[in-house]
C-alpha cells in the first residue's frame, strides 16, 4: 500500500513499531523490505512496553510473572486498558503519538492513513488536529471475522468510540464486500466515506504464466500463516487420505510452506502431523521470503486454499494464489468471501461441503486436471488472475483521496500538479 501511494507521487512517510520487536516476537522477513520503494522514509517507535506479554527473553521477567503468569497479563491487561480499551497494545499510544507529532513538525503532513489492528492506531491518526484520516480495516474491531458474532455492541464503550472514529474519517477503506456491509449496517450515518479496497497480489521476482504440463504425481502447495486453531485442518487431513492415503490408486504431495501460526510456535502434535508418515505425501517444509514465493508456485502444480470459517475471511493469499494462474482446491466454508472471488477462476476446485467425500472431490478433481490439462482454461486463468494486482485496486482508490484532498483544499487537481500530500 505504500508503494502504491508513492508510486502516485505521493511524500510517504510509514510510522511503526521498533523493528527488533518483530525479530523476536514474530519472526521477519528482511529481504522483502527489498520492494519498499526508496522513496519512502520509515520511522520506527518504542512499542511501549505493549508487546511484552508476547516477549520471550525470560530474563526481562520479574518474579511476578514467572511465579504468577495468569495474575501477572491480567495486572498488565488492565494498566493498558486505561489508555484505551484494547488489551495491551494501548502502551504503543504514547510513543507512536510523539513520533507522529514529531513527523509533522518536520514536514507537515497532509493526510494520516491508520492500519489495524491494532486499533490503538486509529486514536493514533486523530492526534494532529484538523489533518484528515482514513481508516484502514483489514479485519473487523466489532465482530469476529470468522464467527459473525458480536464482540462489542455499537452502544459500549468501544462501540461509541468507533463510532466517533468513523464519523470523523475521510474515508473508510473495508478489503471486502461483507465487512463493509456489516460496518454499514451497524453504523449507517458514516456508510457514505466507507469503501471496498481489496486485497491484490505484488509481483515478486519470477512471477510469470505457468505451463499446462500433465502430470499423474501432483505436487500441491500451500503457502502462507496456516493457524492451525481456526482452520479445518482435521478435515483436510481427513480428506487427503480419502484421495491420496494409504491404499489410494493415485500418490499426490501436499507440501507446506510459511508458519503454522502466527508466532511460528506450535505443540509437538501439530509439528507430528506433518513429516512423521502419518499422512502418504504430506510434508512441510517451514517458512521461506516473500521475494521467494514466485519459484515456490513455480514448484508445485497447483494450491491450496485452506481458510477459517465465515463469510467475511478473504484471506490475505486469495488473490495472490489466483494470479498463479495454477488450479486452486479451496477447503473452507462456501459462504467465505473468497469463493466470491473465484467464482469465475476458471481452475477452480471448490470442496462443497468440509466432510471427507467433499474434500477429496475436489482434491481429484484437480488431480484429474492435471493429468490432461485444458490449454485453454490455464490461458484463461492466468488472464484473470492479473486484475488482481494490488496497484490495479489501489490506483482508482488513490486518486480518489487525492481529488478529495484537492476540492478540501479549493482548487481543482492539474495533470502537472506535483503537490505532495
Amino acid at each position: 500500500m505504500a508503494n502504491g501511494f508513492a508510486g502516485a507521487g505521493w511524500d510517504v512517510t510509514v510510522l511503526t513499531v521498533d523493528a527488533g520487536i518483530w525479530a523476536e516476537v514474530t519472526g521477519t522477513d528482511n529481504r522483502l523490505l527489498e520492494s519498499v520503494d526508496p522513496r519512502i522514509k520509515v520511522v520506527h517507535a518504542s512499542d511501549g512496553g505493549s508487546e511484552e506479554p508476547n516477549r520471550r527473553d525470560l530474563r526481562r521477567y520479574s518474579r511476578l510473572r514467572i511465579e504468577a503468569p495468569y495474575i501477572w497479563k491480567e495486572l498488565f491487561r488492565r494498566r493498558s486498558r486505561k489508555g484505551f480499551p484494547e488489551d495491551f497494545h494501548a502502551s504503543w499510544f504514547a510513543p507512536a503519538s510523539e513520533a507522529l507529532h514529531r513527523i509533522h513538525r518536520q514536514h507537515p503532513v497532509n493526510l494520516v492513513m491508520a492500519s489495524a489492528a491494532p486499533y490503538v492506531s486509529y486514536k493514533i491518526a486523530r492526534e494532529l488536529a484538523d489533518v484528515p484520516y482514513v481508516l484502514d480495516y483489514r479485519d473487523a474491531w466489532s465482530f469476529s471475522t470468522f464467527t459473525g458474532a458480536e464482540i462489542f455492541a455499537t452502544t459500549s464503550e468501544r462501540g461509541l468510540l468507533e463510532h466517533e472514529y468513523l464519523k470523523g474519517a475521510l474515508q473508510t477503506w473495508f478489503v471486502n464486500d461483507p465487512i463493509r456491509d456489516e460496518y454499514a449496517r451497524r453504523y449507517p450515518d458514516t456508510s457514505g466515506t466507507m469503501r471496498v479496497v481489496p486485497n491484490g497480489f505484488d509481483p515478486q521476482p519470477g512471477h510469470g504464466r505457468p505451463a499446462a504440463n500433465a502430470t499423474l504425481e501432483p505436487r500441491i502447495g500451500y503457502l502462507g500463516t496456516l493457524q492451525y486453531t481456526a482452520v479445518p485442518l482435521a478435515e483436510f487431513l481427513t480428506g487427503w487420505d480419502a484421495a491420496f492415503g494409504q491404499g489410494a490408486a493415485q500418490m499426490a504431495h501436499a507440501v507446506f510452506r510459511g508458519k503454522l501460526s502466527p508466532t511460528g510456535l506450535v505443540p509437538a502434535d501439530v509439528l507430528e502431523i506433518f513429516n512423521s508418515g502419518m499422512h502418504r505425501g504430506l510434508a512441510y517444509e517451514g517458512p521461506i521470503s516473500k521475494r521467494d514465493v514466485a519459484s515456490f508456485y513455480r514448484s508445485v502444480d497447483a494450491l491450496l486454499l485452506i481458510l477459517p470459517p465465515g463469510k467475511y475471511v478473504t484471506g490475505g493469499k486469495t488473490a495472490e494464489y489466483i494470479a498463479t494462474g495454477l488450479p486452486i482446491v479451496s477447503v473452507h466454508a462456501t459462504d467465505s468471501a473468497a469463493s466470491t472471488m473465484l467464482r469465475h477462476y476458471p481452475l477452480w476446485f471448490e470442496a462443497q461441503d468440509l466432510t471427507p467425500g467433499g474434500i477429496s472431490a475436489a482434491l481429484l478433481a484437480c488431480a484429474q486436471e492435471l493429468a490432461d490439462p485444458d490449454p485453454a482454461k490455464w490461458s484463461a486463468a492466468w488472464e484473470f488472475g492479473q486484475q488482481f494486482e494490488r496497484s490495479a485496486t489501489l490506483r482508482p482508490a488513490i486518486a480518489e483521496l487525492r481529488a478529495e484532498l484537492d476540492r478540501r483544499a479549493g482548487h481543482a487537481a492539474q495533470p502537472s500538479d506535483r503537490s505532495k500530500p
